[in-house]
C-alpha cells in the first residue's frame, strides 16, 4: 500500500491511523492503509482542526464520546456575563463578576476558591474585611438561566478541504482507485482554491432518521450510466455535502456507505440503497451557504439537541436520586419500600425537574 498522498509506501514505521470521520466529532470509521503518518500530521493541524473547531459546539452539547479526551468547552454569554459551557451542558461563570456599591460589594464566582481570590484582592484596598465572615455568609445556589447565546460559524476553504479529504478517503478505503482522484490533491494541500465541493439542501430527508437520532453519513455512488462518480456525506445530520471525485465515470457502479449513531454510539445500517435523483443533485448543490437554509438547518439540529439531552437529563436525575435513597436508607435496614422512602424520592426527583425544566412551563407566557 501506498500512501496516495506522496505515494510513499507505507510501513511500520510510517503507517499512521487516519480517522475518515474526524475522531473530534466522534467519528470511528479509521483505517492504517491511508496515507502516511507526515501528510496525516500536516493535514490534520492544517484543515481537520479547523473542521472540528467549527463543529465543536454541536460535540459538546451532545458530549461526543471520543477515542481521547472530551469534547473542548464553549463560550457563551447570558446578559452581560460570559459563560462556560462543558460537555454535556453543565454551565459556570467563565470568572468571577463583582458588582460595588457604596456600602456593599457583591460577588458572583463558580467556586469558592474563585470568591476567595477576589476578596483577598480587595481586601489590599479595605484591611477592616473579614475574609472567613464574608465566606461563611456566602449563599450557595443553582439557577437556571433562561437562554444562553453561542457564536457558531460553518464552511470556508479549509473545512471544504476536510470535507473533500473525508470523501476521498471513503473513496480509496472501499477499493477506489488512487489515481481517479489525483486531481483533488492540489486543493486538499491547499496549492488551489476550487473543486466540486457543494453545499446540499435537498427538500426532504435523504434518508430516514428517528427523532433522536442524531448521524454521521458517508455514501458512496458510482454511476457509470449518469458518468457520476460522488460521495454525499451528512454531519449531525444537518450539515450536508456533497464531494463529485469524478463526472466521467465509466465503470463498475459502486455504492457503499456508512452511518454511525453519535447518541447510541453504534454503527447503523440500511437495507436500501441510499440514492439522491440526478435532479436533485443539480438543483440543491451550492458553492456557498445559503445563510437563511443553513439557520433553518440549525434550529432542526438544535430542537432534536434539546430532545437527546432531556432524556439523558431525565435519567441522571431518576438514576442519582434513588442512589441517593439508597445510601440513606441501605437495603438491609429497609427491605421494603416505605413511604418515608417514596416521600424522599419524591421530593429529589421533583426539585431537579423543577430546576432543570421549569422554563417549559412558562415557555407559552415567554
Amino acid at each position: 500500500m501506498k500512501c496516495y498522498i506522496c505515494d510513499t509506501a507505507l510501513t511500520k514505521e510510517n503507517e499512521t491511523e487516519e480517522h475518515i470521520l474526524l475522531n473530534a466529532i466522534g467519528g470511528k470509521l479509521k483505517s492504517r492503509t491511508l496515507i502516511c503518518k507526515d501528510c496525516n500530521s500536516k493535514l490534520g493541524s492544517d484543515i481537520d482542526n479547523k473542521l472540528a473547531q467549527q463543529l465543536n459546539p454541536i460535540a459538546n452539547f451532545l458530549d461526543i464520546k471520543r477515542d481521547r479526551g472530551k469534547p473542548q468547552n464553549v463560550k457563551g454569554k447570558y446578559e452581560n456575563k460570559e459563560i462556560i459551557i462543558e460537555p454535556g451542558g453543565k454551565m459556570k461563570l467563565a470568572r468571577p463578576y463583582i458588582d460595588k456599591g457604596e456600602k456593599v460589594v457583591h460577588i458572583e464566582a463558580s467556586t469558592m476558591g474563585e470568591a476567595t481570590k477576589v476578596l483577598r484582592g480587595l481586601k489590599r484596598n479595605h484591611p477592616d474585611l473579614d475574609i472567613e465572615k464574608a465566606i461563611k455568609n456566602a449563599k450557595k445556589s443553582k439557577d437556571y438561566l433562561p437562554s444562553v447565546s453561542v457564536g457558531m460559524n460553518f464552511g470556508g476553504k479549509e473545512s471544504k478541504q476536510a470535507i473533500c479529504k473525508m470523501a476521498v478517503n471513503f473513496y480509496i478505503l472501499n477499493g477506489g482507485d488512487p489515481t481517479t482522484i489525483k486531481h483533488f490533491l492540489p486543493f486538499i494541500q491547499g496549492k488551489e482554491t476550487e473543486a466540486e465541493v457543494y453545499y446540499f439542501y435537498p427538500r426532504a430527508e435523504v434518508f430516514y432518521k428517528g427523532e433522536k437520532d442524531v448521524m454521521h453519513s458517508l455514501v458512496l455512488v458510482g454511476d457509470p450510466v449518469k458518468n457520476e462518480l460522488y460521495v454525499y456525506i451528512e454531519l449531525f445530520n444537518e450539515f450536508k455535502m456533497l464531494v463529485f471525485l469524478d463526472r466521467k465515470y465509466n465503470l463498475e457502479p459502486i455504492y457503499n456507505s456508512y452511518h454511525y449513531n453519535v447518541v447510541t454510539n453504534e454503527e447503523v445500517e440500511y437495507d436500501t440503497p441510499i440514492r439522491i435523483a440526478p435532479k436533485d443533485l443539480r438543483r440543491y448543490s451550492l458553492k456557498d451557504i445559503d445563510e437563511s437554509k443553513f439557520k433553518e438547518r440549525m434550529r432542526i439540529l438544535f430542537q432534536r439537541i434539546d430532545t437527546v439531552s432531556t432524556d439523558r437529563r431525565i435519567h441522571e436525575i431518576t438514576t442519582k436520586a434513588m442512589e441517593e435513597m439508597s445510601k440513606r436508607f441501605p437495603q438491609q435496614e429497609n427491605p421494603v419500600f416505605t413511604k418515608e422512602m417514596l416521600a424522599y424520592l419524591s421530593k429529589r426527583v421533583a426539585d431537579e425537574f423543577v430546576l432543570s425544566f421549569q422554563h417549559r412551563l412558562f415557555k407559552n407566557e415567554n
